[in-house]
């Protein structure tokens, strides 16, 4: 019938068809290619890991706090005395009376070498105090005998003679009785240290200091009463003029530290320097010159400057 459909497809159908099919397979190579590049694979190897970012911020370990050695008391035999004088130095240390002999000494060459005055022919058995005077002399506070009476010594001989001169020293001393380390001996009488062990006195004009449970304490204008004016880690103490100098352990300092306190004050304090090889926990004796502050520690004496 004219003009009727069939049921073979034309030409244009079949063009039609092909058109769709080339379309399809090209769609689906591209999609493909944009996965592949997207999620490409390396053969062999694991996946990367996640990347980490920085937003700029460091932070560090804290550094650790320096912390002063802790300083005890000395054993009274240990205890030393230095003074310095225009033309001879001397040193001791305090012995104990019936145990440890002191030891007196003097050195013509500022510290070099030392020569043994200890008085033994006067049977000394303690040193209390030491302290120069006249250029090339010196007297001391000691005990003697077993009894361990208390005398005052003068040398006019650069040591090789002491004799007693208790009118002219004793009578004017300030010192820790060689008995009794709980007890301070004074021209007014005896009062008591702040501590059952003191150690290391030291006397100039109106000023005394000494050390008591590794503090530095000063009395007061009556003669009756003491003050701390340090923390704690002393381990000597010297008067220069009307300041007290204490001689210890500081967090700043490896060795032995040194702390001026003008006219004792413990609130006007200020650093008197360092002496790094120094150890802080032994025996110390320190005295003031003309060129700083002279440290007698172990073996070594050091002038230390501020």
């Amino acid at each position: 019938m004219a003009g009727g459909r069939t049921g073979t497809p034309t030409a244009a159908q079949w063009s039609a068809v092909a058109l769709v099919v080339v379309l399809a397979i090209a769609v689906g190579a591209l999609a493909y290619l944009a996965y592949d590049r997207a999620n490409p694979t390396v053969d062999g190897q694991s996946a990367a890991p996640v990347p980490t970012f920085s937003l700029g911020v460091e932070t560090s370990s804290p550094t650790p706090t320096a912390t002063a050695p802790e300083v005890g008391t000395v054993a009274r035999a240990d205890e030393r005395f230095l003074s310095v004088g225009a033309a001879a130095w001397w040193r001791a240390t305090a012995g104990a009376c019936g145990d440890t002999e002191p030891l007196v000494e003097r050195s013509d060459d500022a510290g070099q070498t030392w020569v043994d005055v200890t008085g033994r022919y006067r049977d000394i058995a303690a040193v209390a105090s030491l302290d120069a005077f006249a250029d090339t002399e010196a007297e001391m506070v000691v005990g003697v005998g077993e009894d361990c009476g208390t005398q005052g010594w003068r040398t006019f001989t650069q040591g090789a003679f002491w004799e007693p001169y208790d009118d002219l020293v004793l009578s004017a001393a300030r010192y820790i009785s060689p008995t009794d380390p709980a007890v301070v001996e004074q021209p007014a009488g005896p009062i008591d240290a702040p501590c059952a062990e003191a150690r290391g006195l030291r006397a100039s004009g109106e000023t005394v200091a000494l050390v008591c449970d590794a503090q530095a304490w000063v009395l007061d204008a009556t003669g009756t009463s003491w003050t701390p004016i340090s923390a704690a880690g002393v381990g000597a103490v010297a008067i220069d003029g009307a300041d007290v100098v204490v001689a210890g352990a500081a967090p700043d300092c490896e060795g032995v530290a040194l702390t001026r306190y003008a006219d004792a004050d413990p609130g006007r304090s200020s650093p008197a320097g360092c002496a790094p090889e120094a150890d802080p926990t032994g025996a110390l004796a320190i005295t003031p010159t003309a060129d700083g502050i002279v440290l007698w520690s172990g073996d070594t004496l050091t002038t230390v400057t501020g």
